[in-house]
């Protein structure tokens, strides 16, 4: 039997003509040009039966031997039973000679490059911190987390930056014309044109990669940013190189040295209707280099149109799930590492984003509690639904087998789909099925109004993140199999090590999620909850009839 990793399950799921060991193979085209890629034909390998039958050694027979009757090859057989002894010995001496060779092949491999001793001092200027959008109308009674907000974060990497500014995205309507005439559009708007000035007025280099431009998303914000404020865009597209999927990533980097990782799109709404959470690290140059590395492989697939057959060496990372940073934040000890999706967006060393997940799923003793807009044991997007639970299979171990108490907070709003209500009930019925085994799962309603509801595609908890016992993590992508397989994503971990102060970044994320389990927004999920009917609106009527990642 076989032994492949999560990995490389979700890279033999795409094709497995195409894609062969870390990093992937592609030859199709995809990205700027918007031209598909061609399909390749692949020719099914041999049978192994019909390579020994044709290959005229151990099968063959020689009737004219009533001794043997072709069981040893007869008289023109390749083997008689006077060779068996030497045979043996021959086999015996290749083993003894090879098998330490090989051995220390296995282990040259297996290291893939990551065993070294990384200078962590680039991490002691770090100054990490958590920020969020609560939207308009939405106040916690007992609230005592507070958090700067992403609004804010934005505006003072912008005024940090020197040199340059680039953005990985998904989408682009950071004004109200993009999207609907409201009011709560101005902090969009004023990024926008933050953004617009450091490119025309302060010279700076802003970069940006985004999924490929449609008619229902045009992307007009870059095509401005590009012919007012110089600004490099590069656009992928993914049905020519995975045949489906998004870039789905939302990354900043400013002068590679601070940077933005989280749930917000470049979207007007990320900083008023919609619930947001992400990290801002600032004077971390080391981390946000290697988050540059993947802003790279995106760069250069958009550039190129396709995926390279072999990456460049400079993108490989010695920065990952088997051999993370160690550094100090607040007196408090931390590994930290960074991971993405999907595999053939991996170039040597990067640990795919489902195996950051899984790890800290697995590394949980005591709790394991999740923050996700979606969650299916599913892929959702492809034209044939297909079952896919490495992620629900993993949180169902380490409930049964560890009797680690697992949490779920999923948002519930107009545009959630029914079947998600079954996946997450099933994993609740396992609760008391064996002593200590307990899974709850609760929804997170935003509250809305007739106003607020016409505004397509807002009011919806939108956080991706995890934080367990012993980890922390934050991502970019929606929990079902689409997310991990054909579409870009970024995610990072970072674990405790030893003693905590109260202050610590874990912690700072547990309180987060049990702030909003116990708010007034959470509700059990068979509680039925009334939303105000949308009025009908044409622009978002439009959405759903043409798009299949809404928001995301």
């Amino acid at each position: 039997m076989y032994n492949y990793t999560v990995s490389e399950n979700a890279r033999l799921e795409l094709n497995p003509s195409k894609y062969v060991g870390s990093g992937g193979r592609n030859s199709g085209s995809g990205g700027g040009s918007g031209t598909s890629a061609a399909n390749g034909n692949t020719t099914a390998p041999d049978d192994d039966f019909e390579l020994w039958d044709y290959s005229g050694f151990m099968l063959r027979n020689d009737t004219d031997d009533p001794i043997t009757n072709g069981k040893w090859g007869g008289t023109q057989g390749w083997c008689r039973p006077s060779c068996i002894p030497i045979t043996v010995i021959l086999i015996l001496i290749v083993l003894v000679v090879l098998l330490p060779l090989l051995d220390h092949a296995a282990d040259k491999y297996a290291s893939n490059g990551t065993n070294f001793d990384f200078d962590t001092s680039c991490m002691n200027s770090c100054n990490l911190s958590f920020v969020e959008t609560l939207p308009i109308g939405m106040n916690y009674t007992n609230n005592t987390v507070f958090l700067d907000n992403t609004y804010d974060s934005w505006i003072k990497l912008i005024s940090l930056a020197r040199e340059k500014i680039e953005i990985a995205s998904f989408y682009w309507t950071m004004r109200r014309e993009d999207v609907y005439p409201d009011d709560s559009a101005k902090q969009g708007e004023e990024v926008f044109h933050l953004l617009l000035q450091a490119g025309r007025d302060r010279n700076i280099l802003l970069k940006i990669t985004q999924n490929i431009p449609s008619q229902i998303r045009p992307n007009i914000d870059t095509e401005v940013l590009t012919k007012k404020a110089n600004a490099k865009v590069k656009s992928l597209n993914f049905a020519g190189l995975l045949g489906g999927g998004v870039l789905h990533s939302k990354l900043w980097l400013v002068d590679r040295t601070h940077l933005y990782i989280g749930s917000a799109n470049m979207d007007w709404r990320s900083l008023s209707q919609v619930k947001e959470l992400g990290l801002m690290a600032l004077n971390c140059s080391c981390l946000a280099n290697d988050f540059a590395k993947i802003f790279d492989v995106y760069w250069i697939i958009g550039n190129d149109g396709k995926i390279p057959s072999v990456w460049p060496e400079y993108l490989n990372t010695r920065i990952n799930l088997k051999n993370p940073i160690n550094f100090t934040f607040m007196n408090n000890k931390y590994k930290t590492f960074v991971a993405s999706s999907p595999p053939p967006f991996s170039p040597k060393g990067r640990t795919n984003d489902v195996d950051a997940i899984l790890y800290c799923i697995e590394k949980a003793e005591k709790f394991i509690y999740i923050s996700v807009m979606d969650y299916f044991p599913l892929t959702i997007y492809t034209a044939k639904i297909k079952y896919w639970p490495i992620i629900d299979d993993a949180l169902r171990t380490a409930a049964i087998e560890r009797k680690v108490h697992i949490r779920l907070l999923i948002s519930s709003w107009k545009h959630m789909k029914k079947s998600e209500v079954f996946f997450l009930k099933s994993l609740m019925e396992l609760t008391d099925s064996y002593a200590g085994v307990k899974i709850e799962v609760r929804k997170f309603i935003v509250p809305t109004n007739p106003d607020f509801d016409r505004i397509p595609f807002s009011r919806v908890n939108h956080n991706k993140y995890m934080v367990t016992d012993v980890t922390a993590y934050i991502g970019t992508s929606n929990w079902s199999g689409d997310y991990f397989i054909n579409t870009a994503g970024i995610g990072t971990v970072f674990e405790t090590i030893g003693d905590q102060t109260s202050e610590n970044l874990r912690q700072q994320l547990e309180n987060i999620f049990h702030r909003d389990w116990y708010s007034e927004y959470s509700y059990a999920l068979n509680e039925s909850i009334p939303f105000v009917k949308r009025s009908t609106n044409t622009i978002e009527d439009y959405y759903l009839r043409s798009s299949r990642y809404i928001l995301a």
